[in-house]
C-alpha cells in the first residue's frame, strides 16, 4: 500500500466518533473533530426519535446517504455507536431511550430528517455548521457571505461619500456679485455687470481702472452705480456697459465695489477683481496664449479650471455646454440664472473675470440635448438671455444688416487679435435637424454667406481660427449631432475651404468640443472635398470636456449630458 494514501482511524475520549486523518497532512484538525462529533449526535438523536436503532433498519441506511455526500467522513457504525452510547447512558439514569433524549448532552445540533426531497435537491440544514466550515475551508477560510455583505455595505457607503463630495464640488445656488469682460479689442470693451438680488439698500458701484487698485478715483476710466435701484425693468439686473477710449497692450482692472470709507482706497465686493490685457492694434503681430474648452457640469469647482488661468491666457472660448440645464423656457430671468449658478463657482469665475471672455453655445445651454433652432419661442428668449448676460464681438447679422435686433440675431461673430482672425459659428440657433427626406441645415444662408466671405480673407492672416461648437469629424448618419447629420453643408464647406485656403494660405486651424475628449487630427481626416487638386484637410484640435465625464462614461449624476 502506498503511504501516502494510509488513513489512521482514532476516537474521542467521550465518544464513538471516529476522526479521520490524512497522513498527508501535519496535524490533525481539533476544531473538525468537534463539529463532526456534534453532527453525528445529532443524526444519531433523531434516529432515536424515528424509532432507527440500527443499521439494519432500511431507513437507517437512507439517513446515512443523505448527508454522507454533505459531512466528508460519515459513516453508518459511527452513528450506530453514538446510538448505543446514548441508549446506555439512558439505563444508567433509569429513564427510556427516548424520554432521555433531552438529558443526553448539548453536543448534538438538531437536524431535520425528513424524507422529501430525496432526489438531491435538498440543502443541507442551515444548523449543519460542519458543512459551513467545510465550506469555509474551500475558500480559503473566507466566509463568503459574510465578506459578500462587507464588500456590499463599502461600496453603498462609498457611493453615498462620492455623492456628498459631487455635491459639495459643485455650486447650484444663483450668485449675483459677478461681472464680465468680452469683446475686447485694442482700444475697446465689453462688460456685464450683475446686479443684486434684492434690495439691500447698500451702494454698490461698478469701477474700470488701469490701476490694480480700483480705489484711486483719478485713475477709474469708469464708475457706474449697480445698485438694486439703479436696474431698469428691461435691463433684468444686468448692466450692458462699453469703454472705447482704451490703450493697447494695456492691463484693465474691474470690480463690483462698496462706496469709498477710506480715500483712494474701495472694498471690492467678495473679492471679485477681473482683469485683461487689450491686445496689439489688428494687423500687428503679437505673442499671445488661447485657452479653450466646453462642456462643464453646471456651477463645477474643478481645479481645472485655476490651472488654466495659472496658464495666463489672454482669450478664454468657450465652445458650449456652458452649463447644463437644458432650458426650454419662455423666461429670460431663468436663462440669467443659469449663469448666476456658473459664475457661483467661484474658480469658474476667476477664470472668466482674468481673460477675455467668449462664449458660444451648444446644445444643453442652447436649449437642451441635441435641440436644433426649430423651438422659435424658447429659442427667442435664449438669444435674448445671451446678448443680455454675455459680453460679446460685434454679431455677423449686425455687421452684415440682415439683422437690426441684437436680441434676436444668431451668434455668429468674428474678431482678430494681432494677426489671427477668430471666427466663431453659431450652429444652434439657425439649425434644423436632418431626416429621412431631409438633409438638414446646420446654419442659415445668411451665415454660411458671412462665413465664406471670412474665409476668402483668409490670406490677410497669418492664421484663420474657425470654432466649431458641432464635432467636425463625425461620421455620416442621419439626425446625427454632429456635422456628420449635415453631409450637404458638410461637403459644401469642405469644398469652398479646399479651392480657397486649400489653394491659397493653408493658414486654416479649426477648433471643436462637444464630444468629451481631447483629440488632434493634421488635416489627415479633415477633408470632405471629393477633389484631389486642392485638398481641403485643416488641422483640427477637439477640446476636452472641461468638468464633465468622457465618452461612454458615468450618465445621469448632477445631469452630465453628452
Amino acid at each position: 500500500m502506498d503511504a501516502a494514501s494510509v488513513v489512521s482511524e482514532t476516537y474521542t475520549e467521550d465518544s464513538d466518533t471516529a476522526v479521520y486523518i490524512d497522513s498527508k497532512q501535519a496535524a490533525w484538525d481539533p476544531e473538525k473533530e468537534l463539529l463532526q462529533s456534534a453532527v453525528v449526535g445529532s443524526i444519531a438523536k433523531q434516529c432515536i426519535r424515528q424509532g432507527v436503532f440500527s443499521r439494519d433498519d432500511s431507513r437507517f441506511q437512507s439517513i446515512i446517504e443523505r448527508y454522507g455526500s454533505k459531512c466528508p467522513g460519515l459513516r453508518a457504525d459511527m452513528v450506530e455507536r453514538r446510538i448505543e452510547e446514548f441508549a446506555k447512558r439512558s439505563n444508567n439514569n433509569n429513564v427510556s431511550l427516548s424520554a432521555g433524549l433531552n438529558s443526553l448532552g448539548g453536543d448534538a445540533m438538531a437536524l431535520p430528517l425528513s424524507n422529501e426531497h430525496d432526489d438531491g435537491e435538498q440543502q443541507f440544514p442551515s444548523g449543519c455548521m460542519s458543512c459551513f466550515k467545510s465550506k469555509c475551508k474551500e475558500n480559503g477560510g473566507f466566509n463568503l457571505l459574510t465578506y459578500t455583505f462587507l464588500l456590499l455595505f463599502f461600496a453603498i457607503l462609498m457611493f453615498i461619500i462620492s455623492i456628498i463630495s459631487t455635491h459639495m464640488d459643485y455650486n447650484r445656488a444663483p450668485y449675483r456679485n459677478w461681472a464680465l469682460a468680452g469683446g475686447v479689442t485694442s482700444t475697446s470693451s465689453e462688460f456685464r455687470v450683475r446686479g443684486p438680488q434684492s434690495d439691500d439698500n447698500l451702494r454698490r458701484e461698478f469701477v474700470v481702472s488701469p490701476n490694480s487698485n480700483l480705489g484711486i478715483k483719478k485713475d477709474q476710466i469708469l464708475n457706474v452705480p449697480v445698485s438694486y435701484t439703479d436696474f431698469s425693468d428691461e435691463e433684468h439686473f444686468v448692466k450692458k456697459l462699453r469703454l472705447d477710449s482704451l490703450e493697447p497692450l494695456t492691463t484693465y482692472y474691474y470690480a463690483i465695489t462698496w462706496p469709498q470709507v477710506v480715500p483712494n482706497s474701495v472694498t471690492v465686493v467678495d473679492d471679485n477683481i477681473g482683469s485683461f490685457k487689450t491686445p496689439a492694434p489688428e494687423g500687428s503681430r503679437m505673442n499671445f496664449t488661447v485657452a479653450l474648452g466646453s462642456c462643464s457640469l453646471t456651477g463645477s469647482r474643478s481645479q481645472i479650471f485655476q490651472s488654466i488661468l495659472e496658464l495666463e491666457p489672454q482669450l478664454f472660448i468657450n465652445l458650449g455646454d456652458f452649463h447644463y440645464e437644458d432650458l426650454v423656457t419662455l423666461d429670460v430671468n431663468e436663462r440669467l440664472e443659469a449663469y448666476d449658478k456658473v459664475m457661483g463657482s467661484s474658480s469658474q469665475r476667476s477664470l472668466y473675470m482674468g481673460t477675455i471672455f467668449s462664449y458660444i453655445w451648444d446644445d444643453h445651454d442652447w436649449l437642451a440635448n441635441n435641440d436644433d433652432g426649430s423651438n422659435v419661442d424658447a429659442g427667442k428668449v435664449a438669444k435674448q438671455g445671451y446678448s443680455l448676460g454675455i459680453p460679446h464681438y460685434n454679431l455677423g447679422p449686425i455687421e452684415t444688416q440682415t439683422s437690426t435686433d441684437e436680441g434676436t440675431a444668431a451668434k455668429y461673430q468674428a474678431f482678430t487679435i494681432g494677426t489671427v482672425r477668430f471666427i466663431i459659428l453659431d450652429l444652434r440657433s439657425e439649425s434644423r435637424k436632418s431626416t429621412a427626406s431631409y438633409g438638414g441645415k446646420v446654419y442659415s444662408d445668411e451665415q454660411k454667406e458671412w462665413l465664406f466671405s471670412e474665409l476668402s480673407q483668409a490670406g490677410n492672416y497669418d492664421y484663420v481660427v474657425l470654432a466649431s461648437s458641432r464635432p467636425w469629424t463625425s461620421p455620416d448618419k442621419i439626425g446625427s449631432d454632429g456635422w456628420g447629420g449635415f453631409v450637404s453643408d458638410r461637403d459644401e464647406l469642405s469644398s469652398f475651404i479646399a479651392s480657397t485656403i486649400g489653394a491659397g494660405p493653408k493658414n486654416l486651424f479649426v477648433i471643436s468640443g462637444d464630444n468629451h475628449m481631447v483629440a488632434f487630427d493634421d488635416g489627415s481626416s479633415t477633408d470632405y472635398s471629393n477633389q484631389s487638386d486642392f485638398p481641403g484637410g485643416f488641422p483640427l484640435l477637439h477640446s476636452g470636456p472641461l468638468s464633465n465625464y468622457g465618452p461612454g462614461g458615468a450618465k445621469n449624476v448632477f445631469k452630465p449630458r453628452e
